[in-house]
């Protein structure tokens, strides 16, 4: 289908024709539109590279590791950095909370080990899966769950209704953190949602060497520019990199129960 924000092919279907499982009527469409389209193209070439790359130099070296169940049993570890670090929007903590719940089924249809964002929220006893779009309240934990595809940097920032960009991975740092080899990463450290309500939207950005932070700001802040419906909206930045993904949730003007 095409995405509802622009004339393109939306994501999940570049990432279903990349896996040669669109619908007969679907690919034939989307071969007519990628003759025409270079911007799609260009994302669907990328698409069937990242596929190939996965396939033929990492999964040999992680199929073992993938076997085994994630170590959810062990406890979060929240890190606090150095006050002068800790934006207006969140805090980073040092308490160990209950692990998420397993992820949902996987979608029809999807590159496996395509970039992913995950977001697992934590409020009072309860620890859960984040779903796109889904409101949440000041005081919750979040954390991130990530799968690069095979792409050795990633950097995610945010950017929410107040016009507040934030690089949440690494966490105030300058430019993007190597990331293991293997399907899902479980990104270091946590966040707590300040109680300004409106939306806010994660970008999390894959690349094949270090992006730094300052180069992604000015798109962070031209989308903060448009307003509440704007980050709602765009579910991609003009960054040059290997891929991204981006998740969207609401901050609730007061705090929920849990």
């Amino acid at each position: 289908m095409m995405d509802p924000t622009s004339a393109h092919l939306s994501p999940f279907t570049l990432d279903a024709f990349a896996l040669n499982a669109l619908p007969p009527d679907r690919h034939a469409a989307a071969v007519k539109h990628l003759e025409t389209c270079a911007t799609c193209r260009a994302r669907a070439e990328e698409l069937a590279s990242l596929r190939q790359h996965f396939t033929t130099h990492v999964v040999p070296h992680t199929a073992a590791a993938l076997r085994r169940a994630p170590a959810w049993h062990t406890a979060w570890r929240w890190a606090l950095p150095a006050l002068a670090a800790v934006s207006a929007t969140v805090l980073m903590l040092v308490h160990p909370v209950a692990p998420p719940v397993a992820p949902e089924e996987e979608p029809e249809y999807g590159v496996k080990g395509a970039p992913v964002l995950q977001v697992f929220a934590h409020r009072g006893e309860r620890t859960w899966q984040v779903q796109d779009g889904e409101v949440l309240a000041a005081g919750d934990q979040v954390r991130f769950r990530v799968g690069s595809g095979g792409l050795p940097y990633v950097l995610l920032v945010s950017v929410d209704g107040t016009g507040q960009v934030s690089a949440y991975h690494p966490f105030g740092a300058d430019q993007s953190a190597s990331i293991p080899q293997q399907e899902l990463v479980e990104l270091p450290g946590s966040v707590v949602l300040d109680p300004a309500p409106g939306p806010e939207r994660l970008f999390v950005l894959f690349s094949r060497k270090p992006l730094s932070f300052a180069a992604v700001k000015p798109a962070l802040h031209e989308l903060a520019a448009g307003g509440a419906q704007a980050i709602r909206a765009r579910t991609r930045i003009p960054i040059a990199v290997a891929a991204q993904d981006s998740f969207l949730f609401e901050k609730a003007r007061e705090k929920t129960p849990p």
